[in-house]
């Protein structure tokens, strides 16, 4: 109503000469005024309303209404006002909290995550320990088998060693190193051929593949009863009853008998030379002194059943077949320092080939004394020196070592394709032909193409 009356009023004056002008200069001045209000009323709304300002647009509307407009209205329009302002704080405020919140779960989260793994870590721990303690009690029980697989193995190798004495091969298992050596000792040093006292543990002790209770119990390889003169000796150690039988009179009858206890084989094996075959009449018979002579077990054994050592009828031909079944004789007139080196071996392949001259050739013979081929006497001749070989010429040539034929030595195997013989030294050999010829010894070895060597 104010503008409409100042509007008139200008419109009047400007109807007057002095005042012309006056109402083009109001509308203006009243348009510019109006421009001017609704851009501080757009200013003011796009600014951030605050709880005066609110106040202040209900109190102008209030102003505006005067006291006759509508008072709950203008109250209404102020709760909205100030409930818009809260909100509109609230508001603000959560979007200043929204990084912190952001930042928070994230910590939260990455808490989260990292608690999830430590309680993964400690199930993974918990479950590791278990399953690390049931390996690590396999481990040890694995190496616990090994160690006491190691430990047995040792001390059943010792008992095995100290019982066999490396027991050599072509001979009985129980025929041990220490027993051939101490009937070479006692070859050497009174004269009784190795090969009949080897026989004679074999006949006297041997039962199957071991030895006696006598002779593992108390150490008598021979059988030798008791005599109270043995008290004295140093390789005596007492006596024991055992159950025996004899022959007499071509009947064999059980008797019960004092045997003699040794300290060792190796006592009993010199005590056999140094006391017992020292008996007068063992070293005055006429037999043993040529076996002596002539280093010949076969005399021995013969002149051992004359002396009345043993009552059995078959003794020497037990003996015999001993000797014949393990080649026992190659034993005889052989040093114990050629047995220990291995030089002898040769010697007593050679006297086994010498053995079989005169021998007819058999084709696929293996008999000795009877009929060989080439290889029958190759594998005789080496099994009386207890060394086994195949038995056809190609299989020998393969399974030994090939030496050129200027190195071959005494006992080697000469081979060519198809043909085998002993080397018995210098330019000769001895071998089995062919069918219809004998073995017999040859010269040239050029015949062959090379040695073979076993040992």
């Amino acid at each position: 109503m104010v503008a409409f009356a100042a509007d008139a009023a200008a419109e009047e004056a400007d109807d007057s000469d002095e005042l012309e002008g006056t109402g083009s200069i109001w509308r203006a001045g009243h348009a510019g005024s109006r421009i001017l209000g609704r851009r501080r009323y757009a200013d003011a709304a796009s600014a951030p309303r605050t709880a005066a300002t609110e106040s202040e647009a209900a109190a102008c509307v209030a102003k505006r209404t005067g006291p006759k407009g509508n008072a709950k209205a203008a109250e209404k329009k102020a709760a909205e006002a100030r409930r818009a302002q809260s909100r509109r704080t609230w508001m603000r405020a959560r979007a200043a909290k929204a990084p912190e919140s952001a930042t928070a779960a994230k910590v939260a989260g990455e808490g989260a995550r990292k608690g999830v793994a430590k309680a993964l870590a400690g199930a993974a721990a918990s479950a590791a320990a278990p399953v690390a303690g049931a390996l690590a009690g396999v481990l040890c029980f694995v190496l616990a088998v090994l160690v006491v697989s190691q430990v047995m193995s040792a001390i059943f190798g010792f008992w095995k060693n100290e019982a066999a004495k490396a027991s050599l091969d072509g001979l009985p298992p129980y025929i041990t190193m220490e027993m051939v050596e101490s009937a070479l000792e006692c070859q050497e040093r009174y004269g009784h051929p190795a090969g009949c006292t080897l026989a004679q543990i074999v006949c006297e002790s041997g039962t199957g593949d071991h030895l006696s209770l006598l002779a593992e119990r108390d150490k008598n390889l021979f059988g030798i009863k008791w005599a109270s003169s043995f008290l004295g000796c140093p390789e005596v150690a007492g006596k024991s009853s055992w159950a025996t039988s004899e022959e007499y009179g071509g009947q064999t009858v059980g008797i019960m008998a004092d045997f003699t206890v040794f300290k060792g084989h190796r006592e009993c094996i010199v005590f056999r030379s140094r006391v017992l075959l020292a008996n007068p009449r063992y070293a005055g018979n006429a037999l043993i002194c040529q076996a002596i002579a002539e280093k010949d077990s076969d005399k021995m054994a013969e002149g051992l059943k004359d002396a009345g050592y043993a009552t059995s009828s078959d003794y020497v031909a037990s003996l015999k077949s001993a000797m014949d079944a393990w080649g026992l004789r190659r034993f005889d007139g052989m040093s114990l320092e050629d047995f220990r080196s291995g030089a002898a071996d040769g010697g007593a392949i050679v006297a086994a080939a010498v053995g079989q001259l005169g021998v007819p050739y058999v084709w696929g013979g293996t008999t000795p004394g009877v009929g060989l081929d080439c290889s029958g006497l190759t594998q005789y001749c080496y099994a009386q020196a207890g060394i086994p070989i195949p038995r056809n010429s190609e299989d020998q040539a393969a399974s030994g070592r090939r030496v050129p034929l200027s190195e071959a030595r005494p006992g080697d195997i000469l081979w060519r394709p198809g043909h085998v013989a002993i080397y018995v030294g210098g330019d000769e050999y001895i071998h089995e032909p062919h069918t219809g010829d004998v073995c017999r010894r040859a010269s040239g070895i050029a015949y062959f193409t090379c040695a073979i060597r076993y040992r």
